[in-house]
């Protein structure tokens, strides 16, 4: 029987026989008059796969007439493109997975870190911890590998789309497009799945310690996606490295909107970026940090995704932002102006200053208090906290009474209609009396 043998193709000797024989073994398939048609597979050679890239192990299927054959296609599993982000300790990378033939997102170690113990250790821990999260708004993670240059990797689905800053950024410059799409209805609802993989992620012991709008994927189709678990650890991972991530990029609010990127290298147990952190977490308290410290980010995430203006935009530096986060209140959302928009609904500025507050005490428990809140205001409970959401709620209610007591409100109408016309027919009568 003749095989079809391609030059360096090889299936790697430590895979199992049961792999080599599923694709090495003849194929049998019906023939049209009956007979039986033998497909058969590739022979392999060439030596072993010993570390570096891996190479595909799908074969190529091709078609002479109407019969398929199974011809190798060894070739290098992911194939990186281009680079589409870089951070303090790594870079993550587009490519394509030529076995399942789908893009990826490939994660690795920065060239000049690579090697290290530490650094490689607390990557191993990264992996793991995304590994066991498994939810429709977390980044899923598929495979890990060892790249040509020896760096470690991970592959992660890769989310076609464009991040919270950007979105941000377009509502910023005004774009009407962008104002069509995201009312506060949408932004809110795009808030409410982001918080519900956070709540996810705490639900299995897991603090993400580095949520801001540019760690937010928003997909083409609606999906949105929390990215980025770089600086994310368990409590128990927490404690086995007190003092975390020596080498954290960190970032002034303003630097975005300016185009000129402010970025500095510190070292010591601050981590994460300034703008969003929490001030427990700004005064390097790591290993002590809880859920709260997640909320104070995630609500300075969605008081900019509202008011389109971050609180520290004025400070010039990451030391003025530090010490803005420590001493600086987020200011009500509603008092905010934008030429582009209305101001914020009274109900929502008031569901973000919960989650400000310098004292983690003083802000919601958890984040599944938060998403219990902002349902709530969304199915028309606001929460009586001032004048204006005191008119909400009570419209809200009275809107609510006629939908339960529809029957009863038309008939109580018809009656208030045909008195009012009696009225009017008695008031006619009268100034046509008069006139006679």
């Amino acid at each position: 029987m003749q095989n079809d043998t391609i030059p360096g193709a090889h299936v790697p000797s430590n895979a199992p026989s049961s792999l080599a024989q599923t694709v090495l073994s003849p194929v049998q398939q019906p023939s049209h008059d009956g007979a039986t048609q033998v497909l058969s597979g590739p022979a392999l050679d060439g030596p072993a796969a010993s570390g570096g890239a891996r190479s595909t192990i799908l074969p190529r299927v091709e078609f002479v007439g109407e019969v398929p054959r199974l011809v190798v296609d060894a070739r290098e599993r992911f194939e990186a493109a281009k680079v589409l982000g870089r951070g303090g300790v790594g870079e993550v990378v587009l490519a394509r997975d030529n076995d399942i033939e789908r893009p990826v997102a490939l994660k690795r170690l920065l060239p000049e870190l690579e090697g290290g113990a530490e650094i490689t250790a607390r990557f191993v821990e990264e992996i793991r911890v995304l590994g066991r999260l498994d939810h429709p708004n977390i980044v899923p993670i598929h495979d890990v590998g060892i790249d040509p240059d020896g760096r470690y990797f991970y592959v992660m689905k890769y989310v076609e789309g464009e991040t919270l800053e950007h979105v941000i950024e377009r509502l910023v410059a005004g774009d009407p497009e962008y104002h069509q799409r995201y009312s506060f209805e949408r932004r809110t609802e795009v808030f409410l799945q982001v918080l519900r993989g956070v709540q996810y992620a705490h639900a299995q012991g897991v603090l993400h310690r580095d949520l801001k709008p540019a760690n937010i994927m928003v997909g083409r189709f609606g999906e949105v996606v929390v990215m980025d678990w770089g600086l994310a650890r368990s409590r128990e991972e927490a404690k086995r490295f007190p003092v975390d991530d020596k080498l954290i990029t960190l970032t002034a609010p303003k630097s975005r909107r300016q185009g000129n990127d402010k970025l500095r290298t510190m070292e010591g147990s601050l981590l994460g970026t300034p703008a969003y952190m929490s001030p427990e977490q700004a005064r390097g308290e790591v290993a002590t940090l809880d859920e709260r410290s997640d909320v104070y980010a995630l609500s300075v995430m969605f008081h900019e995704l509202l008011t389109l203006e971050h609180y520290l935009a004025s400070k010039s530096g990451v030391s003025e932002c530090v010490a803005g986060v420590l001493r600086d209140p987020v200011p009500m959302a509603y008092m905010a102006v934008s030429p582009h928009q209305s101001r914020v609904p009274a109900e929502l500025s008031h569901f973000i200053r919960h989650g400000v507050a310098k004292d983690p005490n003083e802000r919601y428990r958890s984040v599944t208090a938060m998403i219990d809140r902002l349902q709530s205001i969304r199915d028309g409970k606001v929460p009586v906290e001032c004048p204006v959401t005191m008119a909400k709620r009570m419209g809200a209610e009275a809107m609510h009474a006629v939908d339960r007591n529809s029957r009863g409100v038309f008939a109580a109408a018809a009656l208030v209609a045909l008195l009012g016309l009696v009225g009017l027919w008695t008031l006619l009568q009268a100034l046509l009396g008069a006139l006679r």
